[in-house]
């Protein structure tokens, strides 16, 4: 059934209740988003070609929803104000006014309540603050310590009015931040056991309220077919806040996943992707009885905004910014002397990540680099003008720089953990070995190292996987000292690498990497990257054995 259809049956349903008997049984409308990564506008200014989806659409989608029920109720999983150009300037501060472009379409659209996401921090706490200030909607977080002493106008729940009916709004942020984001990103605040605040707030709230809602950002720590584990329980707890009691529906989000409305247990859940492509929409029934308003039948499903119309006021608020934006994307640093593709896993040593690798060790001094593919996409960039587009498509996230100590033996370890995700060789036939990956493991940790040579068998066993080890041409030992550039992600302790978060911190780039990609680019004139090839694939052979003649 398409949404439109679904729509007006549901609709159509109401008005045949009569009016009396709409007083007895109503029909609340819920609206769902989550990490948007401030995809406002419906054109992506790296990839220059229209988007999959945006708030500008979302807009329309919601002022044509209330049209025909203004019960109801809009609400964001976080992960909102970061996550493309548009909103680096303004974070930065290197254009506009200082107004959050995210927050402006938000308010536009009307949410009705936010949840912090874990990308809200990573430009800081001033940023934050200016965002949450000018929202017209309040931001939740039942987790978050210490709100008020870092002046985040943050609070646990909100109780919202529809008709006669009350709906209460839990919100829970992720407790991680802490080891993806630096300490100056997020002190004095404290990130509370999720499951424990969650649970106190649903306790106060649900007596008070006949719809109760649990915003989250994360996802779920087990296959929602088989309910097996799936190895992603510290960050994800999604799976065990729809075991608690008195919830009737759980909007999730964190891991950008496609979860169309379904049951779990006795409560419903659900996720919409990323990037405003799809919106979450419910359509909750209750009824009167015994002078109180009971759940009595929801349905719902993911709808896709790719296809809908812009919203004529959100386009007009920030097409002066999109301006500035485009103008500053488009401006010549230089000349892109041959073709460069970024982009995907490297299963050889890339010119794209090798570039990262060369403004890191470039902007810091250090003598060995840590990094990993952090493109949004997989983009091939011809030779010409070299803008700061490209600095854009090459990092996606909004990562400063940390040089940390390390010796040799820490050195080996943490290259063993970048390569874990190789899980060994594939047979092709009468073509090319075939790499196989654990499935499930983010991109953006395949970390390689520049400064060293080694070589990678993905057949030896987890933790056997590096050989060959050698800085300077020198076998690495187990007491040298090394000095490495990391960016703040893995410093703090993202991606689970041993040793970064407790190493010795030598020095500090306060600058985002995609601004050094641009100073470098700049300051170069004409780009020409190249795969070191400091590293190879290098799998164990045995002959195979041979029939007797």
């Amino acid at each position: 059934m398409s949404f439109k259809s679904f729509v007006t049956t549901c609709l159509a349903l109401l008005v045949a209740l009569g009016a009396t008997a709409a007083q007895k049984e109503v029909t609340l409308a819920v609206v769902f988003t989550s990490d948007v990564h401030a995809h406002v506008l419906p054109y992506d200014e790296v990839r220059q070609r229209p988007a999959r989806g945006s708030l500008a659409q979302v807009a329309t989608f919601v002022r044509e929803l209330r049209e025909k029920n203004p019960m109801t109720v809009v609400l964001d999983g976080g992960d909102a104000i970061q996550g493309t150009p548009l909103s680096h300037y303004v974070l930065t501060g290197q254009l506009g006014n200082g107004s959050d472009p995210t927050v402006t379409a938000m308010n536009l659209v009307g949410y009705d309540a936010a949840v912090l996401g874990n990308h809200e921090f990573n430009y800081g706490l001033a940023p934050l603050r200016r965002a949450l200030n000018q929202s017209r909607f309040p931001w939740l977080a039942a987790n978050l310590g210490q709100a008020k002493e870092a002046e985040l106008p943050v609070q646990p729940w909100i109780i919202l009015q529809r008709g006669p009916v009350r709906v209460g709004v839990v919100g829970v942020t992720n407790p991680h931040v802490p080891y993806w984001d630096p300490p100056e990103h997020w002190q004095p605040l404290a990130f509370l056991d999720p499951l424990a605040a969650a649970e106190e707030a649903i306790r106060k709230l649900r007596p008070q309220v006949d719809l109760l809602i649990v915003v989250a950002h994360t996802g779920f720590e087990r296959d929602l077919q088989s309910g097996e584990p799936n190895g992603s329980d510290e960050e994800n707890f999604a799976w065990r806040l729809a075991q608690l009691p008195g919830v009737d529906i759980l909007l999730t989000g964190h891991t950008h996943r496609n979860i169309p409305p379904r049951k779990l247990g006795q409560t419903w859940v659900a996720q919409p992707g990323r990037w405003a492509e799809l919106v979450t929409y419910f359509e909750v029934q209750l009824r009167k009885e015994h002078g109180a308003y009971r759940v009595v039948a929801i349905q719902g499903q993911n709808v896709p905004t790719g296809e809908m119309s812009p919203d004529p006021q959100v386009l007009a608020a920030l097409e002066p910014l999109a301006r500035q934006v485009k103008a500053e994307l488009d401006r010549p640093l230089g000349r892109l002397a041959v073709p460069l593709r970024v982009g995907g896993v490297p299963v050889e040593d890339d010119p794209g990540l090798d570039l990262i690798h060369q403004v890191q060790l470039w902007a810091t001094g250090a003598q060995l680099s840590l990094a990993a593919p952090v493109a949004s996409s997989q983009l091939e960039f011809p030779p010409g003008p070299l803008t700061p587009r490209l600095a854009h498509a090459l990092y996606v996230y909004p990562n400063s720089l940390v040089v940390v100590q390390v010796s040799g033996e820490q050195l080996r370890a943490i290259l063993e953990h970048a390569v874990r995700g190789w899980q060994g060789v594939r047979c092709g036939g009468d073509g090319p070995l075939q790499l196989v990956r654990e499935e499930g493991l983010p991109t953006y940790n395949y970390d390689t190292l520049e400064g060293a040579s080694y070589l990678v068998d993905p057949t030896a066993p987890v933790g056997a996987r590096v050989r060959g080890l050698k800085v300077g041409g020198k076998p690495v030992q187990p007491n040298d000292t090394f000095s490495l550039v990391v960016n703040s992600y893995r410093a703090a302790g993202g991606g689970d690498y041993p040793f970064l978060r407790q190493a010795p911190r030598v020095k500090m780039v306060d600058k985002q990497v995609v601004d050094l990609l641009v100073a470098y680019f700049a300051k170069v004139g004409t780009l020409q990257p190249e795969a070191s090839e400091n590293w190879f694939f290098a799998p164990r052979l045995i002959l195979a054995p041979q029939a007797r003649r």
